[in-house]
């Protein structure tokens, strides 16, 4: 079953992670003068790690 945020994650728990990973990305670009490529770079590197996965088919984890 796909995931169906409440309106309490969209009106104020979605934004609000937004707004911190934003103000994350800016103090690193300020600390360590990172680019906006790098961040960018960074970002997909966490996207590929949290992407969808194929469950493995293997009778449900048993043998």
């Amino acid at each position: 079953m796909p995931y169906q945020p409440t309106k309490e994650h969209l009106d104020h728990h979605i934004p609000d992670t937004f707004k911190n990973i934003n103000n994350l990305m800016r103090q690193l670009k300020q600390d360590i003068g990172v680019d906006d490529r790098y961040i960018a770079l960074m970002l997909d590197a966490l996207s590929r790690e949290y992407s969808a996965k194929q469950p493995t088919r293997d009778g449900f984890g048993f043998r």
